[in-house]
């Protein structure tokens, strides 16, 4: 069987066309599915850091909670513990959100007794009724 192949002279120019055209869409793609989410959610973030007053409680990305105390320019004064007693600096973009600790004690499930009971299997793995 003869495979003959067909070119054109052309054909160079349209193969880089096509070429660049796929990467236009693919780009765009990439926009709306990655870096255009991404870059609301960090305006999002910094609108709320910047909302932050004194007395709020605040989440740090470390899992820490504490109270705002002072805000000098970009660093947050935050009290940690229950003694009131501790009080950090910390940088504003190490606030993930504000929001105050649930510290209310669960309930506990209840806890269920179960009965035993012995049963007698032959080979075939089938009870054996008495």
């Amino acid at each position: 069987m003869n495979t003959v192949l067909l070119t054109t002279a052309g054909g160079g120019i349209m193969s880089i066309g096509v070429t660049v055209a796929y990467m236009a869409v693919f780009f765009g793609v990439m926009w709306f599915l990655i870096i255009r989410p991404q870059r609301k959610r960090e305006k999002e973030v910094a609108t709320m850091q910047d909302s932050i007053k004194v007395g709020q409680h605040v989440l740090l990305n470390s899992g820490m909670y504490g109270k705002v105390v002072d805000i000098v320019n970009d660093v947050f004064i935050i009290e940690f513990g229950l003694n009131k007693g501790v009080r950090i600096p910390v940088k504003k973009i190490a606030i993930a959100a504000v929001q105050e600790p649930n510290l209310t004690v669960g309930k506990k499930a209840e806890e269920v007794e179960y009965e035993y009971v012995e049963v007698e299997v032959d080979e075939n793995g089938n009870e054996i009724k008495k």
